[in-house]
């Protein structure tokens, strides 16, 4: 075999290692991509899965705002579909991962996950990208040296001899590459483990403290729905149970009795006032407003010494949503509550009117009033409040021995 046949096979055996560098290069690049996604979406899904167990709700009560929520905590959206009628797949657009998780105990809800690539893992896939590029880049470097060499060798009679130098420096060139490269390479996956971990933990920081503040929510909601229901209801029947007491000719032991019953009833408005929760009441529900009036009216004792009396505009009236119904009589009920117990009037008016775009109600009396820049109870707070949910101000008018006037305004829309 002469020199030029040697060289010729010599070049296309080193163009073969090449190139199967390269395709193996290119190959392990895909596998570390792939195994990167999956670990991206198992992140995620874990990250549901925790979200949805603290949450509690099972999936028949999602609703959008909670899936919302929920695809916001994750970095992505979150749909809720039955499995039995799988919403169209469609291709992901590019940079997106989609998954299906199942949700609930029960088999019959899947939710279906599509986020972005996190930025951590697309940095990932670029290192490895670059990783590649520099050990092809080192392989073309490395078969340098063997085409000087085998130049060399054309123009030098000991060719066996003149070829040992040369393949033994490429031999410690590529040693020095791959060594540099692993070193690259494990210091790139350290780094990125301990992102990931720290990632996770502000996470599921993020997550515990939106929880918190939902729970905290939950409890104010709570303190203003009892205040204004079972507080409301005890002192009520302490009322009754005080008509009684003066009202009917009861023996001894039964005087006692009733006695020690407005004691107890006492004793525990101030220990649920102590707690400030509460719960929202059901009843007025679907109610219109005259309805609801009268039975909250209904609801009180009779007393001589104070009259209720109703100036309602029946055109302001039928301004009141059915959605606003419930908050209305809670302001009304601790208005009229707060007259009674504290004012002790002779006389106590309910208006409705309304004035071009506004809708006012109100509750008078001529009782003994009171200062409200100096008062701390959480009752007028609740009312303020309650006003607040539903669009309205509220507004105090008293003075000590000149009465109080309560007044909640309404946004709303002429009739035309």
């Amino acid at each position: 075999m002469n020199l030029n046949t040697r060289t010729l096979g010599l070049a296309v055996l080193l163009l073969l290692l090449f190139l199967g560098a390269a395709l193996s290069l290119q190959a392990w690049l895909s596998r570390e991509t792939r195994q990167l996604h999956r670990q991206a979406i198992e992140e995620t899904r874990g990250r549901l899965g925790r979200i949805i167990a603290l949450s509690g709700l099972p999936p028949e009560k999602w609703d959008a705002y909670f899936q919302d929520e929920l695809g916001a905590m994750v970095g992505g959206r979150v749909t809720l579909y039955p499995t039995a009628t799988p919403p169209p797949a469609g291709p992901a657009a590019p940079g997106q991962l989609v998954f299906t998780e199942p949700v609930g105990r029960a088999s019959g809800w899947e939710a279906r996950v599509g986020f972005a690539v996190p930025a951590l893992i697309r940095a990932q896939v670029q290192q490895q990208r670059i990783l590649a590029t520099i050990i092809l880049l080192a392989l073309l470097l490395a078969l340098v040296p063997v085409l000087v060499a085998v130049l060399a060798t054309r123009r030098s009679a000991a060719g066996d001899t003149a070829t040992r130098t040369p393949w033994a420096a490429t031999r410690a060139q590529a040693t020095g590459f791959e060594q540099l490269a692993r070193l690259s390479h494990e210091r790139s996956t350290a780094l990125a483990q301990e992102q990931g971990a720290r990632q996770r933990a502000e996470e599921d920081l993020q997550v515990n403290r939106h929880l918190l503040d939902r729970s905290v929510a939950e409890r104010v909601r709570l303190g203003r729905e009892l205040h204004d229901n079972i507080c409301q209801t005890l002192y009520a029947v302490c009322l009754t149970l005080e008509s009684v007491q003066k009202k009917s000719a009861l023996t001894p032991a039964m005087h006692d009795r009733t006695g020690q019953c407005l004691v107890e009833l006492r004793r525990l408005n101030q220990e649920v006032r102590a707690y400030l929760q509460d719960l929202e009441p059901g009843r007025v529900n679907g109610q219109s407003f005259g309805a609801a009036l009268a039975g909250m009216l209904g609801s009180l004792p009779a007393e001589d010494e104070a009259r209720i009396e109703r100036r309602l505009d029946p055109e302001a009236v039928e301004l009141i949503t059915s959605g606003q119904v419930a908050e209305i009589m809670n302001i009304l009920r601790e208005a009229v509550s707060n007259s009674l117990r504290h004012g002790r009037p002779a006389h106590i008016i309910l208006r409705a009117a309304r004035d071009g775009t506004t809708l006012a109600l109100s509750v008078q009396d001529d009782g003994a009033g009171f200062s409200p820049h100096g008062h701390r109870g959480h009752g007028l707070d609740n009312m303020r409040a309650r006003a607040r949910t539903i669009g309205g101000a509220l507004h105090i008018e008293s003075d000590p021995g000149q009465g109080t006037r309560v007044i909640l305004t309404l946004p709303t829309t002429p009739a035309a």
